[in-house]
Formats: structure tokens, sequence, C-alpha cells
């Protein structure tokens, strides 16, 4: 006969007669021995109420000795309501937690959206691992967040000059002559151009209580509608050509260039200045002159000449220079507004306001550009960089750094550091005077306030209020300024570097922003970079 008896509504376990009748258990040591023995082994144990039925000075003590306690769930959601986490705590002699149960307390919970099931099943397996009364948790609900937008991209329809020096024409037994690059590109009206992929609206997410999240649309930019081009009438995001010309790639659109081709230029064409494209298959002679507001593209060598753009510059074989003094200018410059694409550089001084690659090497040379400077191809360039005088870029990748003879070589990275240094200055002198002018502002409003004639005192508070938005506009404004200025500092340090994919020599002397390092030893491939405002070298493991 059993010792106990169990209410099924209750979940309550009570001894059925108590021990102080002469019963069995005769103390509370054998009563949990029985228990443990029983059908209700895995409930709940009230310790108070069992020493209480062993306690003469108890009257009427409870013969509930245990409780059955149902798995349940405990639901935490975070603070921006994205994800739930789901504590379970398996049952005590009672009933298992099903996933339909379970997904009914996440609902009470005020989850409406996000909930996984595949999550639920596998916490709840975990109630057939755990002893009773065990704890595990488990991210059971995820909201979903808005995507953003992308924003408009464009995509180029047409090939342009520098392509065709890219792509040297194959012959029919399959062989590439360097020095056959086809036909000058050229278009016609009604040619494709441009491709514009407007920007998308992105797609709306939403938190666990199904409250939608709006997305950030993506920018919309305009294609640029340039010289010698058009929309087409059939569709606005498709630039076409409206004259026959050499296409002119930019960031946005694409211009239509008059083209000027010439075998060679010497002293028997003179100088060349040409609103649009040029295009030499030949050489450039010594002391000679090319400006052109569109590309110029030479094919053979520039010799001690001046080349000028308004967009991109492509020597394909080389531009060489007269050997100088350090204090003598170089007497072959090559400027662009936009990328320079050069196969070797000697005694040159070369400039551009975005990129310059030299396929082999530079030696000697004067360099100076916005971005990237690469000597050497592809994404591990093994070019040469030897001696010379790199004033700025934000980034230079080559093969080698110097010469194994210790030529001086001085590669300035980041210098622009300097200068919105001291636009942080300026923009700071000119909070402190705005501050002044509040300040200032402030006395004259006491005076105000101070006037007998409430006429004119309103007259003069109306007067201030109205100089003190104008100073309040000026001062947001200033500290938008700031807010930039910073971020450009905080990426020009974060983001010059040099890479070496052969060797570094001594007698490189190499200054990022502020911070200067001569190099008096070989190393091997490594990359050099700002760390804690103080040049470090990072070598792969």
């Amino acid at each position: 006969m059993s010792l106990f008896a169990f209410d099924k509504l209750s979940g309550e376990v009570s001894l059925i007669d108590h021990p102080m009748n002469g019963s069995v258990p005769a103390s509370a040591t054998q009563l949990m021995e029985l228990l443990a023995q029983s059908p209700y082994a895995d409930c709940e144990i009230l310790d108070a109420n069992i020493a209480a039925l062993f306690n003469p000075s108890k009257s009427n003590p409870s013969r509930v000795v245990a409780r059955a306690v149902n798995a349940r769930l405990n639901v935490n959601i975070d603070e921006p309501l994205m994800m739930a986490e789901g504590e379970l705590t398996c049952a005590l002699g009672g009933e298992i937690l099903d996933l339909d149960n379970a997904v009914r307390q996440l609902r009470e919970a005020g989850i409406k959206k996000g909930i996984s099931r595949k999550a639920l099943e596998l916490l709840l397996a975990k109630q057939f691992e755990l002893p009773p009364g065990g704890r595990a948790t488990a991210i059971v609900a995820v909201g979903r967040k808005a995507k953003s937008g992308e924003d408009a991209r464009f995509i180029r329809l047409c090939a342009t000059a520098q392509d065709r020096v890219l792509c040297p024409k194959e012959a029919e037994n399959g062989k590439v002559d360097m020095r056959d690059l086809g036909d000058i590109i050229t278009v016609k009206p009604g040619s494709p151009l441009m491709q514009r992929v407007p920007a998308t609206a992105g797609e709306p997410g939403y938190n666990l209580f199904g409250e939608q999240l709006a997305p950030k649309p993506g920018r919309q930019f305009p294609l640029e509608v340039m010289e010698g081009t058009r929309l087409d009438s059939d569709n606005e995001n498709l630039l076409v050509a409206d004259a026959v010309g050499v296409p002119v790639a930019l960031a946005r659109g694409v211009r239509v260039d008059d083209v000027l081709c010439y075998d060679f230029v010497d002293a028997t064409t003179g100088h060349i200045r040409f609103e649009g494209s040029v295009i030499v298959s030949g050489d450039v002679k010594d002391a000679m002159q090319i400006v052109a507001t569109g590309d110029i593209t030479v094919l053979g060598f520039v010799e001690s000449a001046t080349l000028q753009s308004d967009n991109e510059i492509t020597v394909v074989k080389g531009v060489i220079g007269r050997k100088r003094d350090e204090s003598e200018p170089c007497s072959c410059r090559i400027q662009a507004k936009r990328s320079v694409s050069i196969g070797y550089a000697q005694y040159s001084d070369i400039q551009s306001q975005q990129d310059i690659f030299i396929d082999r090497q530079a030696l000697h040379c004067e360099l100076s550009a916005r971005r990237l400077i690469r000597v050497g191809r592809g994404k591990n360039p093994r070019g040469k960089l030897i001696g010379g005088f790199v004033s700025n870029a934000l980034r230079i990748e080559t093969g080698e750094l110097g010469a194994p003879s210790g030529t001086r070589t001085k590669v300035y990275l980041g210098q622009y550091y300097y200068e919105l240094k001291q636009k942080r200055k300026t923009l700071a002198e000119q909070q402190k005077r705005i501050n002044e002018k509040f300040a200032a502002l402030q006395v004259l409003r006491k005076k105000a306030l101070k006037e007998a004639d409430n006429d004119k005192r309103k007259r003069q508070c109306a007067h201030l209020d109205k100089h003190e938005a104008q100073w309040v506009a000026i001062k947001q404004g200033l500290e938008k300024k700031k807010r930039l200025v910073q971020q450009r500092i905080n990426m020009l340090l974060g983001t010059s570097r040099v890479r070496v994919n052969d060797l570094m020599h001594p007698g490189v002397e190499l200054k990022i922003a502020h911070d200067t390092t001569q190099i008096s030893r070989i190393y091997p491939p490594h990359s050099a970079l700002l760390s804690e405002g103080k040049i470090t070298q990072q070598f792969p493991l």
C-alpha cells in the first residue's frame, strides 16, 4: 500500500497518514528515502513541511511533502525589441513543455513575429537531456533589420581609348602584337554609352512586436549629360552619344570628345592644345607640350616633354626625363586630373589627382597622387620604386622600395594631414570668436531686461533674438564642418600605408602624416602604417 497520495489538480504529493500516529516513516531521513523510491522522486521536495511533520511543537502540520512542477519557459526581450531569449526550466515531476504551448507563451509575452520554431524545438529537446529542474537558454525569436537600399550604379557600355591601349589586337594565328592596338575607338550618334541602375528603396524590417521598421533608401544620382551626349528618348536611365567622337568615361557619365590623332609630336607638329582627346601613335619628343581637356594617349615614349590633361593620361611605353640634381626640376612632366597609367618612368615629375599606375619601374621620379601609387601589375605588384620623392599619396603598393646600394628614396604619405589640421585649427578659432559673440549678446540681453520702458524692452529683446538665431545657425554649420574635417583626418590616418611585396632597402625615408622613420636595413615583404601615432611595420604570418 502506498504511503503517498497525489492530487492531479494541484500537483501536491501528501502523506496518507501522519508519522506521529506511529506509522512509517519514523524520521525525516526515512521519509526522504521513501520519496526517492516512489513515483514522485522527481517532484520538488518541500523540506520545510517535512521538518514540521517530525517537530512535536508543531500542531496540525501540513502533510504535503512534495509538489509536481511543470516545465516553464521564461522570455527575455532585448531593448531594441529585435531578439528574445528563452530560458527553459525542466519539469520537476510535472509535465514537459511542448512546442504549441511554448509558442503560446511567446505570444503571451507580446512576440508576434520572428519566432523560430526550429530553435524552439532544439531548446525543448533539452528536456530529455537535462536532469529534473535543469535549465537551458537559447535565442528563440529574432526580428529582421530593415535592409537599406542600394545607391544608384552606373555601368559603362562603351570602350575608351585607355581600354584600347590595355587590350592589344590578337592576330589570326592567336599571337598578340603589342604594337597593333586596332582601330581608334569612336562612337556615333545613338550609340549607348552608359546605363544607370536606379537606386532601390530597400526592404522594410520588423521587430518582435510586429512593428514595421522603415528602410533607408539608396541615394539617387543623375546621369550627367555632357558634351556630345544626351539621354535616350525612351529610357531616362540610358545615356547615348549625340555626336561622332571618342568616348571619355567619367564617374557618372561619358563625354564624347573630338579626337586629334598624330603619328608623333615633335618640332614639325608644334605644341598641341586641344579641347578634346589626343592620341599619339608614336613618341612625344624633347621639349614638346600636349595640353588637352580629354584623354591623352601616347603609344610610344614621352621624352622630356610635358603632358597635361583634364582627364586621364596613358603612356604605353614610358616617360623619360634627363638626369638631374635634386634641386633641378624634372624635364619630363605629366599632370592629370584623373588617373595616370605609364609603362616605365625615369627622371619624371608625375602628378595625379587620383591614382598613378606604373607597370614596371619608377626611377628617380617625383610622384604625387591623391589616392594610390602602384608600381607593378595586378593585386600583388612586383615593380620597383627606386630613388626620387613621393611627395604625397594615401597608399603605395610596389615590389621593391629603394635599392640595394642604399639609394636615397623619400616616401611621404598622408601629407594632407597638415592641411586638414590647419582647417581644424581655423574652425576652432572661429568657434571661439562665436562663443565670444554669444557672451556679448547675453550681456546685452541682461541690459535690455532692465529697461523700464516695456515697448523698448520688447524691441531690444526681439532684435537680440534675431541676431542670436543667426549666430546659432553659423555655430551649427561650423560644428558640422569640424566633424567632417575630423572624419577626414581619421580616415587619412587609418588608410595611409606602404605595402612592399618583395624587399624594402636601406636608404628609404618614410613619413606617414606626422611621423618619420629611416630604413637602415633590408626588410622582407610587409606593410608600414600608423598605429597609435607611430609608424609600425606589420609582417605576414
